[in-house]
């Protein structure tokens, strides 16, 4: 289950965002080799892990992280804006309370084949979910090259916002994401989904209920 974390619940998830923070810095540090991002506690924390921001957060019956994502209001602080404002050559960086920015995205564990597919399915659909729930037009997200074609095939429509360009651990490009409800029902559709996949609850696992309501507060 995918769970929606903002500065309403939390203070109830502490375990997981410890948990996240471990993950993050496993996955962009050791695997992915960010040493800028780096730190002795082997938690991956930056300057945009506020209360502005959102998580989405998949997790297991006992509340085990796996998987997450992070969304940012571009009107306020982002990654796009403060540190890869370089990359938008071909138009102007997002500043829209109805853009969000994408980050920090992971699939994490052992899980293999459609198991794995299915985690990154909820993922991209919960983010969908999320825009359409809040009236979002657009997401905006800073992303290595050798991602677009996941999004491509996963019924994302792309926009441009520069043009390829090189940082010390790859190739990256700024994006806009388009947001409908018509979109969030193709990807559906294309993931053979036909139910929501995010949720908000005051308590993690196993311990949660269900509010979905909650979910465009």
């Amino acid at each position: 289950m995918l769970y929606l974390i903002d500065r309403r619940n939390r203070a109830a998830f502490g375990a997981q965002f410890e948990e996240m923070f471990r993950i993050r810095h496993s996955i962009y540090v050791e695997a992915r080799g960010w040493k800028a991002i780096a730190r002795p506690d082997r938690r991956e924390i930056d300057q945009f892990d506020t209360d502005a921001a959102v998580y989405l957060l998949g997790l297991g019956p006992q509340g085990e992280v796996t998987s997450g994502v992070r969304l940012m209001p571009t009107t306020g602080p982002h990654l796009m804006r403060d540190v890869f404002s370089h990359t938008v050559t071909l138009g102007q960086v997002p500043c829209d309370p109805r853009v969000y920015e994408i980050t920090r995205y992971f699939v994490w564990g052992e899980m293999r084949g459609d198991e794995r597919r299915k985690a990154v399915t909820e993922v991209f659909c919960g983010l969908f979910e999320y825009a359409v729930a809040r009236n979002l037009t657009q997401m905006s997200v800073v992303c290595d090259t050798f991602f677009l074609p996941r999004l491509i095939e996963a019924g994302w429509k792309v926009h441009h916002l520069g043009l390829p360009t090189e940082y010390a651990e790859g190739v990256c490009a700024a994006i806009l994401l388009e947001v409908s409800p018509q979109r969030l029902a193709d990807v559906r559709a294309r993931a053979g989904l036909g139910t929501r996949t995010l949720t908000f609850s005051s308590f993690p696992p196993p311990n949660a209920d269900r509010d979905d309501d909650a979910v465009a507060a």
